[in-house]
């Protein structure tokens, strides 16, 4: 439904204030410091370089211009969220409704810029919960839909290329041959005739992809079912406007229902595989060995698990070969050395490869990161496996206490069944639970015991250029763990790409001027994000009535505290590396800057005091910042029992026989680490349980496409 007049015009005015014409004085004061910062930045090819006209025309921007931008972000959004944003709009356009929300006697739209601006700000600081969340969300989607517009006078101005500037060029030439397309059933394929598979799987990411190689090899008949499209790697666009609403939920922009925390979670051909950073780590040993001792799965502490990780390892070519830190890993790299914190060099999957890409979140274009899509199930179709994509699994077919297959609409158009001796659900911890529910499953632990891996990013300011856009993403990292906790819980420091929209979104707003001077400063920022492995904080995954996920989470106390020290080691390590100007996400906190006649150094009494009052703010809740997340995990966890898990320690459901699953939501804990490998490997373990329980001759079937 689209939006009335009245309402887009209030959402145009919600959207002038955040992003809104500054005065002339402003304008002057603002334009004369970037034109300072920029004449340090080199032109080269890599980025466009800033002048006095693009800094004068993002000045004088109107987000309300985007207003093309503006109704579309509310129209990819779910339904209930599209509800409940028309409802506030409405308020907001009225006398009545606008006086409840504000105090003011006109509708918003009608006030002007200054009173607009003073109401944000009151939302901001204010102790009822709803006007913050009010406060977030509107900051937070203006910031979106102007900055993600190809069109947007910010890139200019800022010095940002909306593409990649290497891969879209004409004369590009990737660093190998492209390989052919894999070849997707069609609508007609599946509706021939009855299709009847040794294995169905419900997924195609670092789960689904590795069953699929696994038992395609072992001789069985596969067909791997994807809800998203199919891009081949000369399709993938290079630009965040296309990536996010083609290869991420909800384009982007998951949100937990209370707001708190904002999720980044893939939805492509390939998982999350497609579209992450290439970080490929191993779990822990002490993680493995809680695994093994506190939820009875001894498999983790086996030589046989160890093996499946080298394995893992080997087949996506994971190496620090070929690595080269861009700007914000030296960053790291130089503020933790400084301060004695250990930094290690991250494994990618690109085959020991140098892949100077900081698209990755777009997906691969060039084929040198070693996705599914590239790897597992490349060797699936190799070996006679069949992929379905733009096709929604709506239930498992169960009979005598059975899985005998699924029922799915394809592309959009027709329900069809499709038989199996054997259901793998893959579909991650965001879709495997309601996979699980709505084919009558009801094990207590469905949808429970979401882990996140929350992180609250950091940003520095230098008084050199950084150019976080520029380079391989996550190529360093850094662990606090004994100081913060003896058993493993600690925090896992990376380093995220970040684009101008996000920089908007992330920085607390505190005003149209001071919002504007931060984003001049794009390319002297660096990103610092402490992922936390929650102990004892979890969440839950439910479902609308349009099949929407639905995320509620809660941070305790004790993960609130070990996260605040996390940030205050982060900050610490910004100020080593020598950023002049320091932002936290919490709302309460005003950025620390040192003055040009300082010496930039930790021990500066202004610099501690300040930590201490980081510290003392805390996260007293989620309403105070927003966290971020890039980890779904635990939400069909494995286990000994029924009463404490959702599936065996083979993979296969308690209720229901010959019904496995192999992704994320298997796991019993936090990872403390990026789980494509991880998730990797427990696949092939799963992978092996459903081929030993196909050995039966009656249970081998031949495909009938």
């Amino acid at each position: 439904m689209a939006l009335t007049k009245d309402q887009l015009d209030t959402l145009a005015a919600i959207a002038d204030t955040i992003v809104g014409v500054l005065s002339e004085k402003d304008q002057a004061v603002l334009s004369k410091n970037a034109l300072q910062h920029y004449s340090k930045v080199t032109v080269n090819d890599v980025a466009p370089f800033s002048d006095a006209d693009t800094i004068a025309g993002y000045l004088q921007l109107s987000g309300s211009v985007h207003r093309e931008s503006l109704s579309d972000t509310i129209a990819r959004a779910p339904k209930r969220g599209q509800q409940s944003l028309k409802i506030v709009l409405n308020l907001l356009s009225s006398r009545v409704g606008t006086f409840i929300l504000t105090g003011y006697t006109k509708p918003f739209k009608s006030l002007t810029h200054q009173e607009r601006e003073a109401i944000f700000l009151k939302w901001k600081d204010s102790s009822f919960t709803a006007l913050v969340s009010l406060y977030k969300v509107f900051t937070g989607m203006s910031m979106v839909s102007v900055y993600r517009d190809p069109s947007c006078k910010v890139h200019p101005a800022v010095g940002y290329p909306v593409y990649d500037p290497i891969r879209t060029a004409p004369d590009y030439e990737p660093p190998q041959p492209p390989k052919d397309r894999i070849k997707m059933l069609t609508l007609e394929d599946v509706t021939a005739n009855e299709l009847h598979f040794d294995v169905v799987i419900v997924g195609s990411g670092a789960g689904g992809g590795v069953c699929a190689a696994e038992l395609s090899k072992a001789g069985y008949s596969v067909l791997v079912i994807e809800k998203a499209q199919y891009f081949h790697e000369s399709e993938l666009e290079l630009s965040e406007k296309a990536a996010y609403p083609a290869l991420y939920e909800e384009n982007g922009s998951l949100r937990t229902e209370d707001g708190g925390i904002v999720m980044v979670a893939g939805s492509a051909f390939g998982g999350g595989t497609t579209v992450n950073y290439s970080v490929s780590l191993k779990l822990p040993y002490t993680v493995r060995e809680e695994w093994a001792k506190k939820h009875g799965l001894p498999h983790f502490i086996s030589p046989k698990f160890a093996e499946d990780l080298d394995r893992v390892y080997e087949r996506i070519g994971a190496s620090t070969e070929g690595i080269k830190h861009n700007g914000p890993n030296q960053v790291m790299i130089n503020g933790c050395r400084k301060l004695g914190y250990e930094v290690y060099d991250v494994p990618q999957n690109t085959g020991g490869n140098p892949h100077e890409c900081g698209w990755c979140y777009c997906g691969c274009v060039d084929g040198v990161k070693n996705g599914t899509m590239n790897t597992w199930l490349r060797d699936a179709e190799q070996h006679g496996a069949k992929f379905l994509d733009r096709t929604q699994v709506l239930k498992v077919i169960i009979k005598d206490r059975k899985a005998t297959g699924v029922e799915c609409l394809v592309h959009g158009e027709k329900k069809v069944r499709i038989h199996a001796d054997r259901v793998i659900s893959s579909a991650g911890s965001l879709h495997t639970p309601g996979l699980l529910r709505r084919s009558g499953l009801v094990n207590s632990q469905i949808g429970r015991n979401l882990r996140l891996h929350p992180g609250s990013i950091i940003f520095g300011f230098f008084d050199q250029p950084i150019n976080m856009h520029v380079g391989s993403i996550i190529t360093s990292c850094s662990q606090f763990n004994g100081d913060l906790r003896k058993d493993g819980y600690g925090l896992l420091l990376e380093i995220p790409t970040i684009s101008p929209s996000f920089l908007g979104s992330l920085l607390p707003w505190r005003g149209a001027a001071k919002h504007k001077e931060s984003m001049l400063k794009y390319r002297f920022a660096s990103p610092l994000v402490p992922l936390l492995r929650e102990y004892d904080s979890a969440g839950t995954v439910d479902y609308d009535e349009n099949g929407n996920v639905v995320l509620n989470y809660d941070l305790t106390s004790n993960d609130r505290k070990k996260l605040v020290g996390g940030m205050v080691r982060t900050l610490m390590i910004m100020c080593a590396a020598g950023a002049r100007e320091i932002h936290t996400p919490q709302l309460g906190v005003e950025p620390f800057v040192f003055r040009e006649d300082e010496e930039i150094r930790v021990d500066n009494s202004r610099f501690q005091h300040w930590l201490k009052h980081v510290e003392h703010v805390g996260l007293p809740t989620k309403d105070t910042l927003t966290l971020v997340s890039a980890h779904q995990l635990g939400t069909c966890r494995m286990g000994d029992s029924p009463f404490h898990s959702a599936t065996r320690p083979s993979g296969e459901t308690w209720e229901i026989k010959n019904l496995f699953v192999a992704d994320a939501s298997l796991f019993p804990t936090a990872s403390g680490v990026n789980p494509m490998v991880t998730t990797e490997a427990i696949a092939i373990h799963v992978a092996a349980n459903v081929a030993e329980s196909l050995k039966s001759p009656s249970a081998h079937a031949t495909a009938k496409l």
